[in-house]
């Protein structure tokens, strides 16, 4: 391989590295990608390697998560046996152990990591092994095969015992040493852990807590080892499985900040040195989701941190807020677990483990921080997954969750306040929000375009009491109309002037500069008004240097004028500023577009005036209850004359496209009814054990259900194309009026009760949710419906006990009692 130019270079052979790969190039067709591995095969399948591959029962063309051919197919080059040797993070360049040089755009370390090695004498000795790759488990089939009998597991990790279920299933007489006092410690709970060493120990295995190997004794080979308590086993085979080593050694002088032999980076999986990144085994990453550093050593974690670092590699910047699974195969038992069990202060059960059926939630302050999940239906474990990722306070349901009848995906997590552009006309949503507030509802996020990213900067810059601010933010714009000559005059009027003088808080035209001013020559003009004013009013209401601690998270759409994409701008990401949310509205030809670190910014309704998709691309589509708030009415008579015909093509342009995508639900309804199928034909157990692995809850699991409410505006009979530019104090007046009365009116038809903190959940739109609940309830003057999707066959679920194993007494288990 000769010194190469590479526009991403991904080093590493496992899931990040494949993920990462495939994200790419699926999402940027004409770029080059490199895969620097130093295994000797193409990234495959890890998990199976304690398992199937372990076992005999799956091949490795099986377990590969892509063939050979499919990386030549995506044109994505895999060079195999290379392994890095060092990086010069200055001139983006990576020195393999053969002395190749590679220059790269983008870098991604994803180099994963090995076992941790044992530092005791004999440790060097044939048939001591640490399973991390697959020719090392090619190696320990082989000498099974060749007569080893006795096995010593070192480690009673998720990996440890899997590998002594294993073993145990070959044949071989299995000893597990554990220096701590339980197996698989990490579920922090005595009574689960008490469970699977009953299970291991029924199974045949022996195990020696509080000790750990000191010496390993043999000639040619291990045949014996020695413990800190003085015993000493027999022993043919020693796998060792005591934590694992990240695999950057190569780093060292790279400038790269490390941790503990980590990679740290940031919440978008950034590295301290410009475009490298890292995900994956390797790196220390700020979780936002727990609010602290963390390292996960897990596939499910690889998989997603591979897939969001590659797209923040293409510009993104997605902060990664997932929950990551892991999950474990104890012989015939299957579990998995989400979130941070370390963090509980309070446990709670639903089900037994004696019946295989058991939910355990962990509880920290009455807020879910995990699950631990053993035959449970695919919905809970995705309505847990939510409840976790938005740390909803689950103190009104804590009584009820012990109850299997109890349908946690009626807990809602987010309210969500989507804000449509029309300008004058978002005084609109100054009513709404009055109206909201007032029956205690308040966003958790707030997603704008144009006049409505002003106006969600302004919610998310003054929390739970926005009235007043918005009230008066809109009364600095109201341009006073001279009421004498009639309403419908004093309109036309007033908006002739804007159009001739603007607004003055607002937007001035540019053939009105100040003297002082350099003067543009209209042919050089790319804007008739210039919206200098707008920056200094909302900074005024505004304190952006406190956005990203508000509890309000906002979200705004720009499109950027070169590349013709809307990007969002993240409170809880950007360091936004006035300029970020001017971008938004910077509608052409009328306004210029916003310039931010020197990339040019037009109104995000240019693209899409929907910030619905921003919310589901930013934050998921389960869970919300989302309020939107429509500027522009669906239904309206046919124009009669071409001011008409124009101000009806603007609203088509910019209505709100609430869908339903019901071809693409019931399609993925079919997928999973084949699955379901599928697995039915499979023996009991084994169906077990697919339905516990993250990628099947993940597709096949219904998370919270979304209910969507809408407002829509519906102006007056005859109203002037001018609505949009109108911000006369009359109709500026009238705006709030209609958004406030709307919202009164749809919210008491709907049935919403008043609520401390957020609004109850409105019953007929409650639903489940295979994919973003994208059926409205429309709120308009002379109607109001709510749609409900249709549910998915029934699941099974199973019968429940307060306690993890056995039957407890009544009203144990429940909420306030920690159950270990």
């Amino acid at each position: 391989m000769a010194d190469s130019e590479i526009d991403h270079l991904i080093l590493g052979g496992g899931a990040a590295a494949a993920t990462a790969a495939v994200t790419l190039r699926h999402e940027d067709a004409g770029c080059s990608i490199m895969i620097l591995s130093a295994d000797s095969s193409p990234p495959y399948y890890r998990p199976a390697l304690s398992k199937q591959f372990l076992l005999g029962t799956a091949s490795e063309e099986q377990i590969l998560l892509h063939s050979a051919e499919y990386y030549r197919e995506q044109n994505i080059q895999l060079v195999l046996e290379t392994e890095a040797a060092a990086l010069d993070s200055a001139t983006r360049t990576v020195t393999t152990l053969a002395g190749e040089r590679i220059h790269y755009r983008h870098l991604l370390i994803a180099t994963g990591a090995g076992g941790k090695r044992l530092a005791v004498p004999g440790a060097d000795l044939p048939g001591v092994h640490y399973l991390r790759g697959k020719a090392e488990c090619a190696a320990i089939r082989q000498e099974i095969a060749s007569g080893a009998k006795r096995a010593v597991v070192l480690g009673a990790s998720f990996l440890g015992m899997e590998i002594a279920m294993s073993l145990l299933d070959l044949g071989l007489d299995v000893t597990v040493i554990e220096e701590r006092d339980r197996v698989l410690t990490h579920v922090e709970s005595g009574r689960v852990s008490d469970y699977f060493r009953r299970h291991a120990e029924e199974r045949g295995a022996t195990i020696l807590f509080s000790d750990t190997v000191t010496a390993i004794h043999g000639n040619e080979r291990i045949r014996e080892v020695e413990t800190r308590s003085g015993g000493r086993l027999p022993c043919d085979l020693l796998m060792v499985s005591i934590g694992a080593q990240a695999a950057t050694g190569f780093l060292e002088g790279s400038g790269i900040a490390m941790e503990n032999g980590l990679v740290i980076v940031d919440d978008q999986l950034r590295t301290n040195m410009p475009n490298v990144f890292a995900a994956g085994d390797v790196a220390s990453f700020f979780d936002p989701v727990f609010g602290r550093r963390r390292h996960i050593a897990h596939w499910d974690n690889a998989i997603k941190q591979g897939r969001l670092a590659s797209r923040n590699m293409l510009g993104r910047r997605l902060r990664y807020d997932e929950v990551s699974y892991f999950f474990c195969d104890v012989g015939d038992v299957s579990f998995s677990m989400l979130g941070a069990p370390e963090e509980a202060d309070e446990r709670i059960s639903r089900g037994t483990l004696a019946s295989k059926s058991l939910a355990l939630f962990y509880l920290k302050d009455n807020v879910p921080r995990a699950l631990l999940s053993v035959g449970r239906p695919t919905e809970e474990t995705r309505s847990i997954e939510g409840l976790v990722r938005y740390r909803v306070n689950l103190y009104d349901a804590k009584e009820n969750l012990h109850d299997p009848n109890f349908k946690l995906n009626q807990i809602p997590t987010q309210t969500v306040l989507v804000l449509q552009g029309g300008g004058a006309m978002g005084a609109f949503e100054c009513g709404v929000v009055k109206a909201l507030e007032e029956e205690s509802i308040f966003p958790d996020i707030v997603a704008g375009i144009s006049i409505g990213a002003l106006n969600g900067a302004i919610i998310a810059g003054n929390p739970r009491n926005a009235t007043q601010a918005l009230e008066s933010f809109w009364s600095e714009l109201a341009v006073t109309s001279p009421i004498l000559l009639g309403e419908d005059a004093a309109r036309a009027i007033t908006a002739s002037q804007i159009l001739t003088f603007g607004v003055p808080h607002f937007f001035r035209p540019r053939w009105m500069q100040a003297f002082a001013a350099p003067m543009t020559p209209p042919t050089a003009w790319t804007s008739f008004y210039d919206v200098a004013p707008m920056r200094e009013l909302i900074a005024r209401y505004v304190d952006f240097g406190k956005l990203k601690a508000s509890p309000v998270r906002l979200l705004v759409g720009a499109v950027n004028v070169q590349s013709g994409e809307l990007e969002v701008f993240d409170s809880y990401i950007d360091d936004l500023t006035p300029d970020h949310v001017l971008a938004s509205g910077s509608l052409p030809p009328g306004f210029p577009w916003t310039e931010i670190d020197g990339k040019a910014y037009w109104d995000g309704g240019v693209i899409s005036n929907s910030p619905l998709d921003l919310v589901i691309d930013r934050c998921g589509p389960d869970g919300k209850r989302v309020y939107i708030v429509d500027l522009f009415a669906g239904q309206r008579p046919l124009p009669a004359n071409i001011m008409e015909v124009m101000a009806r093509r603007d609203e088509i342009v910019y209505s709100e496209r609430v869908r339903s995508d019901l071809r693409l639900r019931e399609m993925t309804e079919a997928y999973r009814e084949l699955v379901d199928r599928i697995l039915d034909l499979l023996e009991p157990a084994t169906q077990a054990k697919i339905r516990q692995r993250p990628l099947y809850i993940e597709l096949m699991g219904d998370g919270t259900a979304t209910g969507i409410t809408r407002f829509v505006r519906q102006g007056r009979d005859g109203e002037p194309s001018s609505r949009d530019y109108d911000f006369s104090d009359i109709s500026i007046r009238a705006n709030q009026e209609q958004g406030y009365a709307l919202v009164k009116e749809t919210l008491r038809r709907n049935g919403e009760r008043r609520a401390t903190g957020s609004a109850a959940v409105p019953a007929a739109l409650i639903g489940p949710s295979p994919m973003p609940h994208l059926l409205p309830s429309v709120g308009e003057s002379d109607r109001v419906a709510a749609d409900v999707l249709p549910s998915r066959r029934s699941r099974k679920t199973e019968p429940h006990s307060n306690d993890i194993t056995k039957p407890r007494p009544t009203g144990e288990g429940r909420s306030g009692e920690t159950v270990q």
